[in-house]
C-alpha cells in the first residue's frame, strides 16, 4: 500500500500519517504473524540557528515517542537506505526532501525531481507499506524568484506523478482527511 498525504502547514497531516502507518503496520503484522518494522524517515536538515525548525522537530519527536518507530534522519539520497523486508515506512516530508536534493552544496540540482522519484520508487519496491507526506505550498498567490519558482514546479510535478502512482491520495484540511479517487 502506498499512501500520499498532502496539506497545508500545521494542518494535522503528520499526526494523521503516523496513525495511518501504525494501522497499516498492525494489519500487516496480523497477516505476517509477526511485528512489522515501523521506519520513520525524517528529511529535515537541522541547523543550530533555526529555532523554529528545532522546535518543530522536537514536537514531532515528542509526539512519536512510544509509537515504536525506528527513526532515520536522512535529508537526501533516500534510495540508498537499507529498508528491512516487510517494513512499514513513513517519509516526512517530500517538501524538505525536494529542497535538500535541489539545493545542495551551494549548487542547484535541476534534475532533483527525477532523482527523488527514482529513490522513492526504490523505497516503494522494498517496503510493505509506504506513507509519504508533503506540503501544499502552491496556494499563496505570491510571486517568487526564478529558483523558488523552479522548486515549486519540481515539487508540483512530483505531486502529480506520485498521486498518479499512489494507491490512496489524501489531502488534510484543518485536520480532516479528504480522500481523492485514484484513477
Amino acid at each position: 500500500m502506498f499512501i500520499f498525504i498532502a496539506g497545508m502547514t500545521r494542518s494535522g497531516k503528520s499526526s494523521y500519517a503516523e496513525h495511518r502507518l501504525l494501522a497499516l503496520a498492525e494489519n500487516t503484522a496480523s497477516v505476517l504473524g509477526r511485528d512489522c518494522p515501523k521506519i520513520y524517515i525524517a528529511t529535515a536538515q537541522i541547523h543550530a540557528h533555526d529555532s523554529e525548525m528545532l522546535a518543530r522537530v522536537h514536537l514531532h519527536k515528542t509526539r512519536r515517542k512510544g509509537m515504536g518507530f525506528t527513526a532515520i534522519e536522512c535529508p537526501r539520497d533516500l534510495g540508498s537506505l537499507t529498508i528491512p523486508e516487510d517494513a512499514c515506512v513513513l517519509i516526512e516530508s517530500l517538501t524538505l526532501w525536494t529542497a535538500n536534493e535541489m539545493f545542495r552544496d551551494s549548487a542547484v540540482n535541476h534534475s532533483a525531481g527525477a532523482k527523488i522519484y527514482s529513490d522513492l520508487m526504490s523505497i516503494h519496491s522494498r517496503a510493505k507499506n509506504l506513507v509519504l507526506v508533503s506540503d501544499d505550498v502552491f496556494s499563496d498567490g505570491a510571486e517568487y524568484d526564478a529558483l523558488t519558482e523552479e522548486y515549486m514546479r519540481t515539487l508540483g510535478g512530483l505531486h502529480v506523478k506520485i498521486a498518479a502512482f499512489a494507491d490512496e491520495v489524501i489531502e488534510i484540511v484543518s485536520g480532516i482527511p479528504l480522500r481523492y479517487p485514484v484513477i
